[in-house]
């Protein structure tokens, strides 16, 4: 499939599964620094019913200058800024990192949202921010993970009555009551996962999963933010791509 039809089934969808983009092995030693770097996140931040880490390249949980080059050199790898480029039709800039786990708490279930509605703007706002900001998950799963559930689509539009009153678990609705239109893209090790951060999705539990999340934008970060998670390389590493990471 060339990049003309990856791009128009992702404006299309919101989403595209490049599966076996990864060669066995490949992530053997990113693997490890993810891994390394969530056990310590954990052990300070970690609660039950939490789905997963957050600011994994921050300096309190990713501390050797080994690791974090080679993490900051994956990240910024043209192999996967380009397919970024490509989907936002943009320039391309780092937001975060993430590690998606089953929550210890059984009787969690998957909850619809979009991430927008986690940035305290009132709606009418959040649907500025679905027009004009992009952001994609790359989803890297390192076991096998049980998929991601979504509305194909809903990344461009907003939410319907019935999307909305489960989404904010209104008249009646839950937030992981089934929705109409969904579908499920399991993953496994090897694939890639790239999702708009706009569309209506949630995780599923119950596989022991461990899935590895980059979010790249269409819009530099905040520099406040990057001085107080540390999850930025130094400005005086040289030894990769520096262009998404760039701030406001």
């Amino acid at each position: 499939m060339n990049s003309v039809s990856k791009e128009s089934e992702f404006k299309r969808d919101g989403y595209f599964l490049f599966r076996g983009f990864f060669d066995p092995g490949e992530l053997r030693t990113v693997s490890a620094i993810i891994l390394r770097a969530n056990y310590v996140w954990r052990k300070k931040h970690d609660f039950i019913g939490n789905v997963n880490s957050a600011y994994l390249t921050g300096k309190d949980f990713l501390t050797g200058p080994e690791d974090r080059e080679t993490m900051f050199r994956f990240l910024s790898s043209e192999r996967l800024v380009s397919i970024a480029r490509i989907f936002l039709n943009s320039n391309v800039y780092f937001l975060n990192t993430q590690l998606f786990f089953d929550p210890e708490e059984g009787t969690k279930r998957p909850y619809w949202h979009r991430d927008v509605q986690y940035l305290g703007a009132e709606e009418e706002e959040q649907k500025n921010i679905i027009r004009r900001d992009g952001v994609l998950h790359f989803r890297i799963p390192l076991r096998e993970d049980p998929g991601l559930e979504l509305i194909p689509g809903s990344h461009t539009r907003w939410d319907t009555p019935l999307e909305f009153d489960t989404r904010m678990e209104r008249n009646g609705r839950r937030h992981s009551d089934e929705l109409p239109g969904s579908i499920r893209i399991p993953h496994s090790p090897g694939d890639l996962l790239v999702f708009s951060a706009h569309t209506i999705h949630r995780g599923v539990y119950g596989s022991d999963r461990s899935s590895f999340d980059i979010l790249y934008t269409s819009f530099p970060a905040q520099k406040s933010e990057i001085d107080r998670m540390r999850h930025f390389p130094d400005s005086d590493s040289i030894h990769f791509e520096r262009s998404i990471f760039r701030t406001t």
